[in-house]
């Protein structure tokens, strides 16, 4: 996923490289791929955590 949101496999031009299509936003795909996974995280954080604090 890039900057914009936008979702393609044309992306990945090459197994290091990240390359939005749409945007043209670009960065190493590992730190790409880090930085979509912690954003996941942390809003899966908040909500599993919501429960807890209304109980």
């Amino acid at each position: 996923r890039s900057a914009c949101g936008h979702i393609d496999k044309k992306n990945r031009p090459d197994q290091a490289t990240f390359k939005c299509t749409s945007c043209g936003f670009a960065e190493h795909a590992d730190v790409n791929a880090a930085r979509n996974i912690a954003a996941r995280g942390a809003a899966g954080w908040a909500v599993s955590h919501a429960a807890d604090d209304a109980a």
